[in-house]
């Protein structure tokens, strides 16, 4: 992890994410939408073992997989030191980890589902980051990953760059801006099958369609046969 990303991701980014999420929960309900979403699927077709949210940030996601799945089976994951603790603080009866050299040795096919939820488009190599996580699932496990739908790059992550304008810091978070198709591209790279996906719409519940409005985009993934076996 560099200097830079501690400048950039550090928490006070984390607690504009985390004012966002309780926004798009409990006003605007679009985050509540996706989140009970891919709790459904987890349910329906990956029910059992051990889950890891990818990017943990502060814990919005494993506190809801917890209330669904129990907390004994749900872990967080973040590069970001500062969130690890905090979040060990908080939900001190989940296991976090901090993602650094070994992680993904020490973690070698554990997690029947992995959740990866609005990080692909912040990372500078989605297809070796895919690569890392598509080997901590077990056999028959899911990668559920969602990507923002931005119209223009960014505009979805519009406070977050403010913030970072006030401290000086003249990065767009997002460095780049999926479709399902350059998605998917990415995806099958890393040696993983689309199962199915799901478009969550900012304010009708019941959408499922490429729209302007869309909020995210999920995709329901799987391990696919790669040429050496693997």
């Amino acid at each position: 992890m560099t200097n830079n990303y501690r400048s950039i991701y550090n928490l006070p980014y984390q607690y504009t994410i985390k004012a966002k999420v309780m926004f798009g929960r409990k006003i605007m309900r679009y985050k509540q939408w996706e989140m009970d979403h891919i709790s459904t699927f987890i349910q329906t077709h990956a029910n059992g073992g051990a889950i890891l949210d990818m990017g943990c940030s502060t814990g919005h996601m494993v506190e809801v997989l917890s209330n669904h799945f129990g907390a004994n089976r749900i872990h967080g994951a973040d590069i970001h030191i500062d969130s690890v603790n905090r979040n060990r603080k908080v939900f001190k009866d989940n296991q976090f980890h901090h993602v650094q050299n070994g992680f993904f040795q020490e973690h070698v096919g554990r997690y029947s589902v992995v959740t990866l939820m609005h990080v692909l488009e912040h990372v500078d190599h989605p297809i070796q980051t895919l690569k890392e996580i598509r080997s901590l699932l077990t056999d028959n496990g899911v990668l559920v990953l969602s990507v923002p739908q931005d119209r223009i790059r960014g505009d979805s992550a519009i406070f977050e760059n403010i913030l970072n304008v006030c401290r000086g810091k003249f990065v767009n978070v997002h460095v780049r801006n999926y479709k399902y198709g350059s998605l998917q591209k990415d995806v099958n790279a890393a040696g993983l099958e689309i199962i199915s996906h799901r478009y969550i719409h900012c304010y009708r519940a019941n959408s499922n369609k490429k729209r302007m409005g869309n909020y995210s985009l999920i995709l329901y993934t799987k391990k696919a046969p790669l040429l050496n076996g693997a």
